[in-house]
């Protein structure tokens, strides 16, 4: 699999023109460690991290932000292909950030249908470890209590219903 360190330089040198600042390598750094440290099935592709958890799957990416710092973004694709709705907007607009640790999106997709997401957002200078396997493991704890709900509520799949924890 491709390394998330150069597969995101690539991305981010072809959109910008220049090279991500050290800081973006430095956090892609300590991002992969932490997680290597962390979570067991640890999955590498895209220029991002995958885990999963129950019936869901979370995916962590450091971006850059502001030119010359870092951002790591934590999400799940809560649930796929749903209907883009009225309800499911206000559903979301409301509803967004009902959680202690993240909050809920929704993207319409080129399809025409919609993804749910969770998730949360960490300046990667001042990352720390315990940070990042807190938020990690909030929005892989909340993605997996929501998944079935939302799915049911709005059309769609969750990543892996075989994955279900119990109840």
């Amino acid at each position: 699999m491709a390394d998330p360190a150069s597969t995101q330089a690539d991305q981010a040198q072809s959109m910008s023109g220049t090279h991500p600042p050290e800081t973006v390598a430095a956090t892609r750094q300590k991002v992969d460690g932490y997680l290597r440290q962390f979570f067991d099935g640890v999955e590498v592709g895209d220029g991002m991290w995958s885990l999963r958890y129950g019936s869901c799957v979370v995916n962590v990416r450091v971006d850059v932000f502001d030119e010359d710092s870092s951002v790591v973004h934590i999400e799940s694709p809560v649930v796929t292909g749903a209907s883009p709705s009225p309800e499911l907007f206000k559903y979301v607009a409301t509803s967004a950030d009902d959680h202690e640790f993240g909050h809920l999106g929704v993207r319409e997709e080129h399809d025409g249908t919609a993804t749910i997401t969770f998730g949360h957002s960490l300046l990667g200078e001042f990352l720390d470890p315990a940070e990042l396997r807190t938020a990690v493991v909030a929005v892989s704890f909340t993605a997996d209590e929501l998944d079935d709900m939302l799915a049911a509520q709005f059309g769609g799949k969750v990543h892996d219903a075989a994955g279900n924890r119990p109840a």
